[in-house]
């Protein structure tokens, strides 16, 4: 009995802890988003309504097509509004390859006629990781040859499109189907989801695949014999186009022990029919096949590359400080720095260079006051600034008018979602759902929040907020579930009994 306390007030304070925090994390991106609003428009007022409008559409909206619409019927609605939306954008707007982007796109054509020479560019050499989905290109260029650039976008519409059906069900784990349907909704008319389908972004392919991993992981496949492996297999997959792997990996590890394990224990200590350590010992053989699954992917990945010839290394990163370097620089907010690169140019890749670019961390570090200072504007500009897919997406096209309605209906957007993922997290926190439920929530929280941390160290862009969207959406979703069932019309309409 002493045991069955011990796991079970470990995993009360985790939960209650970590959904506070969670709670405070939204306060912070609804304040600093709504300042970027109010100083994008010049009109605090203006943006305060414009933001009450939007969050009023989105609950008049899924409550009327709630009304109208059965489960089935929703979800045939919602793909095809999610496909039609992306599909119309990437024949309307034809966006060049620009930045890194176009380095890639040219590399993968060069690629696809069988010159790898690009594989000495100091890119590569410093970012092997980057051949993933360079590779990827070269494939499609080799298939449909003059149209691969449009069939590149078309397949960034069929994943995107296939994200919002993930989001969807993964709500539907975790709360029910009203929440399930604001978050499909949601994540199918973010703006910045739709308009970066036109940009040739990795970004499409990771974010099915890691949200794909994470459904797996709340549902009941992960228990069954081969659900350890699809999850491997998914996030091996996301992580050969995007290597954000350290995230998902420490999150679903954190969550496991936490909220999985510790549950376990709970219950072989609770029920004397189970025998001690068979609930726990199984959850750590399947997750010990899903780190399996994951790494053999990257290695036969890897193998494959340095094989052919592509690469003489494997898929790495062999210049790890430089993100450190970048992040941690002050005058930039921890923006892409030109004179940083400049600096550690000067230094030959490998140990000379990590030896420099190290010092200089060393100094950025070397002031507590400074580097916190540096993390509380960090925290407010990645994720209070204005999205930057507009820029991306629209870029030297001349269409001002587009992109500045664009960016004002993201923002009245993003914003709206963040007031409810307050009203979320502080429902949650104060129902002690994590408690009374298995906590599968707690996963999106865990993966939003270490993001979050993460970004406080690395460089940071605008778009990288996409990467963890699903999280902040599924997160918000429950907050405007809870925000429509109090609306006069649905008073009398008994709430929905949580999973």
């Amino acid at each position: 009995m002493r045991l069955f306390n011990l796991f079970q007030s470990i995993r009360s304070l985790s939960a209650q802890t970590l959904t506070l925090i969670g709670g405070l994390f939204f306060v912070v991106v609804f304040t600093a988003s709504f300042m970027n609003t109010s100083q994008l428009l010049q009109n605090p007022l203006l943006a305060a309504g414009g933001i009450l409008v939007t969050l009023s559409l989105i609950l008049a909206a899924s409550w009327l097509l709630g009304r109208r619409l059965s489960a089935k019927g929703y979800l045939l609605a919602l793909m095809a509004v999610s496909l039609l939306t992306r599909l119309g954008w990437i024949l309307w707007i034809d966006t060049p390859p620009d930045s890194d982007f176009l380095f890639m796109y040219h590399a993968a054509q060069l690629a696809a006629a069988g010159d790898f020479s690009f594989n000495q560019d100091e890119y590569f050499l410093s970012w092997v990781y980057q051949f993933g989905f360079t590779m990827y290109e070269a494939g499609m260029i080799k298939l449909f040859g003059e149209a691969a650039l449009f069939m590149l976008k078309l397949v960034n519409v069929l994943f995107s499109t296939a994200t919002v059906l993930l989001i969807y069900y993964a709500a539907l784990e975790l709360f029910n189907e009203h929440t399930a349907r604001i978050a499909g909704m949601l994540y199918a008319l973010y703006i910045p989801t739709i308009i970066m389908c036109s940009v040739l972004t990795n970004q499409h392919w990771s974010t099915f695949f890691f949200t794909l991993g994470c459904l797996l992981i709340i549902n009941k496949r992960f228990e069954k014999s081969y659900g350890w492996l699809l999850i491997g297999l998914a996030f091996g997959l996301a992580n050969l186009m995007r290597p954000l792997s350290l995230v998902y990996i420490a999150g679903f590890i954190a969550f496991l022990l936490l909220f999985r394990l510790f549950k376990a224990k709970s219950d072989e200590c609770r029920t004397a029919e189970l025998p001690i350590g068979k609930l726990s010992t199984g959850i750590l053989v399947r997750a010990a096949g899903v780190l399996l699954i994951f790494y053999m992917v990257q290695s036969l990945a890897s193998f494959a590359l340095v094989q052919s010839g592509a690469s003489q290394y494997p898929l790495s990163n062999r210049e790890p400080y430089w993100k450190f370097v970048v992040g941690l620089n002050a005058e930039t907010d921890g923006r892409w720095s030109l004179e940083d690169g400049k600096y550690v140019l000067q230094f030959k890749l490998g140990e000379e260079r990590d030896a420099a670019e190290l010092a200089l961390i060393k100094e950025r570090l070397s002031d507590p006051i400074a580097v916190a200072s540096l993390f509380a504007r960090k925290l407010t500009v990645f994720w209070g600034e204005e999205d930057s897919a507009v820029m991306w997406s629209l870029k030297d096209m001349n269409r001002l008018e587009l992109a500045a309605a664009l960016k004002i209906a993201e923002r009245f957007l993003f914003t709206a979602m963040s007031a409810a993922g307050v009203y979320s997290l502080y429902s949650l926190w104060r129902s002690r759902f994590a408690l009374q439920q298995k906590a599968s929530y707690m996963l999106f929280l865990i993966l939003l929040l270490g993001y979050a941390f993460v970004q406080l160290w690395i460089e940071i862009q605008a778009r990288y907020r996409l990467d963890l969207l699903p999280c902040f959406i599924l997160l918000q979703s429950y907050g405007m579930y809870l925000m429509q069932s109090k609306l006069p019309a649905r008073r009398k309409i008994k709430l929905d009994s949580l999973q």
